[in-house]
């Protein structure tokens, strides 16, 4: 069995310290883009509420006047 090579072993180390930071970066970015992503979900759900609270309201402000004035 050969003996480890100091150096070669503390590149491996360096090498594992940056890919765990880096993990660790992606990590957080994912988790920025997951609020994003919900955030704009619920946006667009309040908009598609909207839209159909407008509609709602402008087929009622055209036929509650019809039924009323019989």
């Amino acid at each position: 069995m050969t003996q480890p090579n100091p150096d070669r072993l503390d590149r491996i180390e360096s090498l594992l310290e940056y890919l765990a930071q880096d993990f660790e970066e992606l990590k957080n970015e994912m988790i920025r883009t997951n609020d994003k992503v919900e955030i704009y979900q619920k946006a667009s759900q309040q908009v598609v509420n909207l839209a159909f609270s407008l509609i709602i309201t402008a087929s009622l402000a055209v036929i509650l006047p019809v039924i009323l004035n019989r």
